[in-house]
């Protein structure tokens, strides 16, 4: 089994280096394209990101930000988590996991949750991602259960999160849900315009709820809409 090595590094100390490689993870394994994209971009195509724009969406200017990075034996990085953290209220302070991809060659071993496991403990955890593994990693390191998600906090704090949030796209998301604006189907979810495909997510989804035996805590997903999971740390 492949040795791999764990590092938290503060975002002023990351290199462009490090970004680049990041970068090339994410367009290599984040997913691809669904139907509903618009040229230029192609439906099944890679989703891609350059650094430029990976140093914009998960390094806001004057925030406190985090990457943790799991390297392989060879020294590349095989996964990575980035997070932002910031004050929403008096006293609470919320870390969010901006970014977590892990290389399609090294899921199922518990990866994610050791990259998010790094990040600083502070009032709570929050996620927006249309994979549930993303969500899954974060309820693991808050010591919470998927299965009895607090749908009630999620609804009192992330109005109040994602308008205070230095991250531009979190901060204009509308959101989503029975818990917000409807629609039904939906649960608790941001619209932030971000058009991969969801077939990936929903099989793990589906697999998630045949394990459990109920369905998926935060309901179903539109295209261009992301699960919105915050949840307080214990």
């Amino acid at each position: 089994m492949t040795s791999l090595t764990f590092r938290l590094l503060e975002g002023s100390s990351v290199s462009d280096e490090v970004l680049s490689e990041c970068a090339a993870l994410f367009s290599s394994s984040y997913g691809v394209w669904s139907d509903a994209v618009s040229r230029p971009l192609k439906p099944g195509g890679q989703v891609k990101m350059s650094l430029a724009k990976l140093r914009e969406q998960v390094f806001p200017c004057s925030s406190r930000n985090f990457l943790a990075v799991c390297t392989g034996e060879e020294g590349c990085i095989i996964g990575h988590a980035f997070a932002t953290l910031w004050d929403f209220s008096e006293g609470k302070t919320i870390c969010w996991v901006t970014q977590l991809v892990v290389s399609a060659l090294h899921r199922q071993r518990s990866i994610a949750t050791s990259l998010v496991h790094m990040l600083p403990r502070t009032y709570a955890f929050g996620v927006a991602s249309s994979h549930p593994a993303a969500c899954l990693a974060v309820a693991k390191c808050a010591h919470a259960n998927m299965r009895k998600v607090d749908l009630d906090f999620i609804c009192t704090t992330a109005p109040l999160a994602l308008t205070t949030s230095p991250i531009p796209y979190l901060r204009s998301a509308p959101l989503r849900g029975r818990l917000f604006q409807g629609p039904s189907m939906m649960i608790s979810a941001a619209f932030t315009d971000f058009g991969v495909d969801h077939r990936e997510p929903q099989a793990a989804r589906a697999q998630w709820e045949g394990k459990h035996d109920m369905s998926w805590p935060l309901g179903e997903l539109e295209d261009r809409h992301e699960y919105l999971y915050i949840v307080r740390c214990s």
